[in-house]
């Protein structure tokens, strides 16, 4: 799983902001380090709007999504790995990152010795691009769509001149992930999480039912304006297909994806890529705790109205290896199975039951 910690918020922070925000707010991304001080500088030198300080006693990089640092003996697990082009084990964290006007801001990065990654372009390992916006086509294709020169089945020709901004990706300290994203009319943030989830819609609405965020609006398919979601129903979906520009050659899956509300953000929800043939081992996403990518925290005003809703939620195994047992309920699981976390020798572990086989705990 990947790990989410509570907090209070301070005392006279008001956490509202306009009406219709949810009362809970990020706090901070938890990172693991072998040179805290070191991680600080680096991301000062990305992003040098934020300050270097500390936050809970812990050395801290400063922006609207703090990251404190806690430091470690041996490097982390969960780096960015080049040859599985993936994070290395892949947790539920995709990359951490901010918003930004990117047009520019790889190459100068560059130039001054930060690892960026290359997008590839096409399913057969063409010569990457630092940013999307220098794709020979304009948004994400899939094979379909993509360039008959790329492998694909456009066989239009599309003008060749090159976008400003679009999405790239740097190697950062201890191999974390970091997505850099936006244009010229992006205010810029540091504020920036994806993760990822076998059912990203049904993962949104445990996120929305337990600890209070809410849904993104949707979309009339008609009107094209904004239209407010109350649950994705059904929360499971078809996958679809892959598409690039991509971190891997063999393209990204985006679809279904959900986004998540808080009172100072959001969060993006994508579907786990290796499963369906997606990698050659199809491992399943690995608990974030201890990897380079800890946790991440949010802050409630109230903390026991957030505990009741979680009790709500909490289920008894009746029967099978985990009988008497008590869990926190995650999602159906088609028809027959549940998605259950269950405290297993102090760490929370996703099991899999038959959904007759539990009841909700006295």
């Amino acid at each position: 799983m990947g790990w989410v910690v509570m907090a209070l918020m301070p005392s006279g922070v008001d956490a509202q902001d306009g009406s219709d925000a949810p009362a809970i707010e990020l706090h901070h991304a938890h990172l693991n380090s072998v040179d805290p001080e070191a991680a600080i500088a680096w991301y000062l030198r990305v992003w040098p709007a934020g300050v270097a300080g500390t936050m809970d006693g812990r050395p801290a990089f400063l922006a609207e999504m703090p990251l404190i640092f806690e430091e470690v003996d041996a490097p982390p697990s969960g780096g960015w790995n080049d040859r599985l082009q993936r994070s290395e084990p892949q947790s539920p964290f995709w990359h951490i990152g901010g918003f930004v006007n990117t047009t520019d801001r790889f190459e100068a990065l560059e130039t001054e010795g930060v690892e960026v990654l290359r997008l590839s372009v096409g399913p057969h390992g063409e010569d990457g691009v630092v940013r999307s916006g220098l794709a020979p086509y304009s948004g994400i294709r899939t094979l379909e769509r993509l360039p008959a020169a790329l492998g694909g089945g456009e066989t239009e020709a599309e003008p060749s001149e090159l976008r400003p901004g679009g999405f790239g990706y740097l190697v950062g300290p201890d191999r974390a992930l970091v997505e850099l994203t936006g244009g010229p009319s992006t205010d810029p943030a540091f504020a920036h999480v994806h993760l990822f989830h076998d059912q990203p819609r049904c993962a949104a609405n445990w996120y929305v039912d337990v600890l209070g965020f809410r849904h993104a609006p949707g979309r009339d398919p008609e009107s094209g304006e904004g239209v407010a979601r109350e649950r994705w129903e059904p929360c499971t979906a078809k996958r679809g297909e892959r598409g690039w520009p991509s971190l891997e050659d063999q393209g990204t899956v985006r679809a279904p994806s959900a986004r998540i509300v808080y009172g100072n953000g959001s969060i993006s929800i994508y579907p786990r890529q290796c499963t369906e043939g997606g990698c050659s081992d199809a491992p399943d996403l690995a608990p974030s705790r201890g990897q380079v990518l800890d946790h991440v925290a949010f802050a409630v005003p109230e903390l026991e109205p957030l505990l009741e809703r979680i009790r709500e939620h909490r289920v008894e195994v009746l029967e099978g290896p985990f009988t008497g047992l008590t869990a926190l309920f995650q999602m159906a699981d088609g028809k027959e199975r549940a998605l259950l976390l269950i405290d297993l020798l102090g760490r929370s572990t996703e099991v899999a039951v038959p959904i007759q086989a539990i009841s909700p705990a006295r």
